[in-house]
């Protein structure tokens, strides 16, 4: 019976979708809004929102009000929309690995939408997060991490920071080779910056798994390659020489305590924010949500940013995903939240978001809609970065899609083996054979 109503409810909602998505009219070059329309606009900050109902009203002076923002935080996901229903927003900014599992639950977006998208959509995070030609995610922004060097704290500690090449990484550090050299140099020779010791060359995570990715891509691992949620590729040689990577960086002891002892790898968790805003390394990675300005005006320094520098030829890839924007299904007014859908994505809105955000949008090269950066060419520089990173997967589980694949990278107690590398206890090759049987195991009792 419990069956019967998930499958009613289901066509119900698909019905209403379709319904929803009849009225949405295009006229001219505007959707029709809705006499006595009111939306909400889904965002995680309020300069934002309220940057955002500005430029509608600015727009559609006609229709000022209409608009308004709620602002249901950075961890808004198309989740809460199948969850709050009525009460979600009409139009919410998520993360593209949410929008998969929650599918029948937003609108599908109307063909002028989609059609214009298909211009400056950046891959594979457009195809990724929807089905086939059902389209109702449109990525916006990423959502992820760049490689980051301190200049002013580099040339203060006499490093050079030059970079004729123009790759955005000084030509003397742009592999991990050289950067463990200094490691191993400043074990007999500690240097001092403001008057305090610079134990670590690079905050490398290991017990936070998702920005400790990165580590694990330096023989040219990549999760999931073959799109198939029973294979992470843990088993390969590619996998082992990230693990080995992780050795190389604990025998070159890039992050010491005080006392020059080895950093423990229960203590290699998150320390990005410290580099960022105390300045304790040289070389870190900075999350597009991080407040780099802040940190530059407070502090008095130049951050730079680049991709990742390179293991025996190899370039180190962080993982990125996208938030994007949806329109839920449940929405009583398809045609005036489609109106507001397409003003987010003109150059117009895109220029509001880079303005009054952290965010960095993502665009195909050469997209007509391309903001400009001259008020904040730290944006400018990490959008360069974001082009050798590795998209988050979104694959599903085949017997079970509201389980996430990498929900088992993420739940298999990753970080105690990464540890056990770094501190010693196990050799790479004894950790993956762990790693491959706990994701085997994982698997098995979940894709049921």
């Amino acid at each position: 019976m419990k069956k019967t109503w998930v499958i009613i409810s289901c066509l119900l909602l698909i019905a209403g979708n379709l319904m929803a998505q009849s009225k949405a009219v295009w006229r001219g070059n505007q959707y029709q809004i809705e006499k006595g329309a009111k939306i909400r606009l889904g965002v995680d900050n309020d300069k934002l929102g309220e940057a955002l109902v500005n430029l509608w009203n600015t727009v559609h002076p006609e229709a000022k009000g209409v608009v308004e923002y709620m602002n249901f935080g950075a961890a808004g996901g198309a989740d809460q929309i199948t969850a709050l229903q009525g009460e979600a927003p009409d139009v919410a900014l998520v993360i593209d690995g949410e929008v998969g599992r929650n599918f029948q639950s937003l609108l599908q977006l109307d063909k002028v939408i989609t059609d214009g998208a298909a211009k400056f959509a950046q891959e594979p995070f457009y195809s990724g997060a929807n089905a086939g030609a059902v389209i109702k995610y449109v990525p916006i922004a990423y959502d992820g991490m760049a490689f980051a060097w301190n200049k002013t704290m580099m040339e203060a500690l006499k490093l050079d920071t030059s970079d004729k090449n123009k790759d955005g990484l000084p030509d003397a550090f742009d592999t991990w080779e050289e950067i463990f050299d200094l490691a191993k140099k400043w074990q007999t020779s500690r240097p001092t910056y403001k008057g305090k010791p610079v134990t670590i060359v690079y905050p490398m995570c290991l017990d936070e798994v998702w920005s400790g990715y990165s580590n694990l891509t330096a023989g040219k691992f990549r999760i999931f390659p073959d799109k198939k949620a029973e294979n992470p590729s843990f088993e390969t040689p590619e996998f082992l020489a990230g693990l080995e990577f992780i050795k190389a960086a604990a025998d070159a002891m890039i992050s010491v305590e005080a006392n020059g002892v080895k950093t423990p790898g229960a203590s290699m968790v998150w320390r990005w924010d410290d580099a960022l805003n105390n300045e304790t390394a040289p070389f870190f990675l900075v999350g597009t949500w991080m407040d780099v300005n802040g940190a530059e005006t407070k502090g008095g320094y130049d951050i730079k940013f680049g991709p990742m520098p390179t293991w025996k030829g190899n370039r180190l890839s962080p993982f990125v995903k996208t938030k994007g924007f949806v329109i839920n299904g449940f929405t009583k007014y398809p045609s005036a939240a489609h109106e507001l859908y397409r003003l987010l994505y003109t150059k117009e809105g895109l220029q509001t978001l880079v303005n009054n955000s952290a965010y960095i949008p993502a665009l195909k090269k050469g997209a007509p809609n391309t903001p400009n950066y001259r008020n904040d060419p730290n944006k400018a520089e990490m959008s360069v970065a974001f082009a050798f990173n590795y998209p988050e997967p979104t694959l599903t589980l085949p017997k079970n899609p509201a389980k996430k694949a990498m929900d088992g990278y993420y739940g298999i107690g990753l970080n105690l083996e990464l540890r056990a590398v770094w501190d010693g206890e196990k050799t790479p090759a004894q950790a993956q054979a762990t790693i491959v049987d706990l994701y085997k195991k994982w698997y098995a009792e979940n894709n049921k």
